[in-house]
């Protein structure tokens, strides 16, 4: 999901509530723009892949 604060992305487990690591806004998923889903190691790569475009 993608942090509406800062515009990066980050990885979350569940639903409910989530802490940007980058900037520290709490995000509310529910209302989150979501990226990808699936395995760890799938949403780890679309998270890198995004964060690497805003560069």
């Amino acid at each position: 999901m993608v942090c509406p604060r800062c515009g990066r992305a980050s990885a979350a487990r569940r639903a409910g509530r989530h802490q940007c690591p980058y900037c520290g806004f709490l995000i509310d998923l529910s209302r989150a723009r979501v990226i990808a889903s699936g395995d760890y190691k799938a949403v780890r790569e679309a998270v890198v892949k995004y964060n690497e475009g805003l560069r």
